[in-house]
């Protein structure tokens, strides 16, 4: 994976949203604890790639469509760590938004940080009265009941044993925010509807596969390189594709579908277009941490 795109893509988020929370109050404060934390920004690198794809949308749209998906990131990783939920003390390689705060302060700070995303496209100079619509409709979709709160509702579920379909777990809690990440530069534009079905398929099992080896990687690599517990999964007696299908198998299937994406990529789009798409494709199952 080009370091130099990721970084790229991280700065520019980082700054659109250093520049939307100019610190003022303890919520902001909060907020930017965990929304300026050091962090891979992947799923901005997503919406920037795949926008590549479309000639018709601008450089600072693809900002604020950046911005929103990764402070609605932000916003469910904080409530994702509260002691009612997985009860993790550290995220990105600091103490968890609770813990630096405490557990009221954390679930205000998502709270707002949900309400920012939104926020940011209503109120993008770049992005037309449509794309706007298309887009946060999507996105309260990916993320609302039908979408990643009901996949963290399935997980909860499966420590009790009430629940066992972990791939519709990781395609619910993780996958659908890495597909709307892929989409979201092609909505509200009649032109991108053939390429949309594409991208929207692949944004799908890619944020499987990102989710799988993040199984992986919990029970293989040191906190200090995740950047959060590797220990919570075990804890919660959560399921996950390696309880359910052994380290090695779930390699396999995660570099699988990896594999599966990139094919369909490269049969329809141009090479030199999709490049980027394809190193993140690469990278999502090849990472480290």
């Amino acid at each position: 994976m080009s370091v130099s795109f990721l970084s790229e893509c991280k700065e520019k988020v980082l700054n659109r949203i250093d520049a939307l929370l100019p610190d003022t109050n303890k919520i902001v404060s909060a907020m930017r604890y965990s929304a300026l934390a050091d962090s891979k920004c992947i799923r901005a690198g997503l919406v920037f790639a795949s926008g590549n794809l479309n000639n018709e949308i601008s450089n600072s749209a693809l900002v604020d469509m950046a911005t929103s998906i990764e402070l609605m990131h932000t916003y469910s990783l904080i409530h994702d760590d509260l002691p009612s939920m997985d009860n993790d003390d550290m995220r990105r390689g600091q103490a968890s938004n609770h813990v630096k705060f405490n557990e009221a302060t954390a679930i205000l700070a998502g709270d707002a940080l949900q309400a920012l995303a939104y926020e940011t496209i209503a109120s993008s100079l770049e992005m037309t009265p449509m794309e706007k619509i298309y887009s946060i409709k999507a996105l309260a979709n990916a993320c609302g009941h039908k979408g990643m709160i009901l996949g963290q509702q399935y997980d909860l579920d499966g420590e009790k044993n009430e629940y066992n379909d972990i791939k519709k777990i990781h395609e619910l809690k993780t996958g659908k925010l890495i597909q709307v990440a892929m989409t979201m530069p092609h909505l509200g534009n009649q032109k991108q509807k053939n390429q949309l079905t594409i991208l929207d398929q692949v944004g799908k099992d890619l944020g499987l596969a990102f989710q799988i080896m993040d199984d992986v990687l919990e029970v293989s690599t040191d906190s200090s390189i995740l950047g959060k517990s590797n220990q919570s999964d075990l804890i919660n007696k959560k399921l996950t594709y390696v309880s359910a299908y052994g380290k090695q198998e779930s390699i396999n299937q995660a570099h699988g579908l990896s594999n599966a994406c990139i094919a369909k990529l490269e049969d329809s789009f141009d090479k030199n277009k999709v490049m980027n798409l394809l190193e993140l494709a690469k990278f999502m199952v090849e990472r480290e941490s």
